[in-house]
């Protein structure tokens, strides 16, 4: 490995479960535990929460870093360049794959964190990209890229070997890195987002040959209130744009492995299941936590809105909380809360597959929003900005009881 890059293992430590009050059902002063209330209105299933979580003495997660390796050397080859916009994956033969959207490559790593390769590369060229998205495994070792402004899909061996392209059938995205799917059939399952009128998230299938097999599931966004609208945010506009990545409410969304997707708007904690067709079939409400405004806030609120010319009264705004959603193998859902706006966070809260609070887990390092990381099984490999925001590719293991 280059001496330019940095590599600590820490497999013995534990990262700290100290938001677990909920846990402590043990001692004397502690809440008790409330199971949560499940009715079902409309055909549609209602879980309300109580104010703790289920997870009693013991029975709480744990996460073990196992290593955490970056180069402090700004453009090495053999290490990732940017904390975000990310993707990372797992591959047939345990080495981790991480799609660099700035760099436009993959770069692979052994299952210790030891670079192998990198391939790919910026260009219009076979097996080269411009703006890459996503990228999944088939079930026959094939990595499939989804190179975004090319509009095609890349197809390599688990080797990195470019073996041919097809066309990408998405014409619009709502997010720079967004996660890759090939089912049971060997069918895509791809984002996408509608171009013209309502604001909407499409998930969509595609064939081997690049062919739209049908839509999946519909999800329609949050519009921009009218203060908002047709503002265009200058490059000097540092508070402005603040703003708008932290405090407009957004959406956030991320689809289950039985085909469902749970989504969740940045300002509550309440999180809403629906199927292919769209339709609602649960909703999750909470009470643990709360979305208020702080003096910090206001004041970076303030500062923005002057900035940019618009009235208070002309604009919905909400204190973030969820960063964002992921839905483990096994349906369990890790909600990232954001504690200090403009921060990665590090906490997540865990619920049930079917929406019951379980408890909070610090992960020990920070998830932004903008990656989007490897979960298999109890399994995580992200990258994480560092000191400085320099980039580290993290691996742990979530520990159950």
């Amino acid at each position: 490995m280059s001496a330019n890059v940095c590599r600590g293992v820490t497999s013995g430590i534990v990262a700290s479960l100290a938001y677990l009050s909920a846990a402590c059902g043990s001692a004397p002063d502690a809440p008790p535990i409330e199971k949560p209330e499940v009715d079902t209105i409309g055909g549609v299933v209602v879980v309300r929460n109580g104010p703790t979580g289920l997870w009693r003495e013991g029975e709480q997660w744990q996460v073990v870093e196992e290593f955490r390796v970056g180069s402090v050397r700004d453009g090495a080859d053999e290490a990732v360049t940017a904390p975000r916009n990310n993707s990372v994956t797992l591959g047939p033969n345990g080495q981790i794959f991480v799609l660099e959207y700035r760099a436009a490559r993959v770069l692979v790593f052994s299952e210790d964190g030891e670079f192998v390769r990198s391939f790919g590369g910026s260009g219009e060229g076979p097996g080269e990209f411009r703006g890459p998205h996503a990228l999944a495994w088939d079930g026959v070792d094939r990595l499939w890229v989804a190179d975004g402004l090319n509009g095609r899909y890349h197809v390599f061996d688990s080797t990195g070997t470019f073996q041919w392209s097809v066309p990408r059938p998405v014409r619009a995205v709502n997010r720079i890195q967004h996660p890759l799917v090939v089912d049971g059939v060997g069918t895509l399952i791809d984002e996408s987002a509608t171009a013209r009128g309502l604001p909407m998230v499409l998930f969509v299938r595609v064939d081997t040959m690049g062919h739209v097999v049908d839509t999946m599931a519909v999800l329609p966004k949050p519009e921009l209130s009218g203060g908002f609208r047709n503002v265009i945010v200058r490059p000097s506009q540092e508070s402005l744009r603040f703003i708008g990545n932290h405090y407009i409410p957004r959406l956030r969304w991320s689809l289950a492995p039985d085909g469902t997707v749970w989504s969740a708007s940045t300002g509550r904690l309440r999180l809403v299941q629906t199927d292919s067709s769209g339709d609602t079939i649960r909703i999750v409400e909470t009470s643990h936590r709360e979305s208020t405004f702080d003096r910090a806030d206001r004041k970076a609120i303030a500062d923005g809105l002057a900035e940019g010319g618009i009235s208070r009264q002309d604009v919905e705004l909400v204190r973030p909380l969820v960063n964002e959603l992921y839905v483990m193998d096994d349906g369990h859902i890790l909600v990232g809360i954001i504690e200090e706006v403009g921060e990665d966070p590090s906490l997540v809260d865990v619920f049930s597959p079917d929406g019951h609070f379980l408890g909070s887990v610090d992960l020990g390092f920070g998830l932004p929003r903008r990656n989007v990381p490897a979960l298999v099984g109890d399994t995580i490999v992200a990258v994480t900005p560092g000191l400085l925001d320099v980039p580290f590719l993290v691996r742990a293991t979530i520990v159950r009881p």
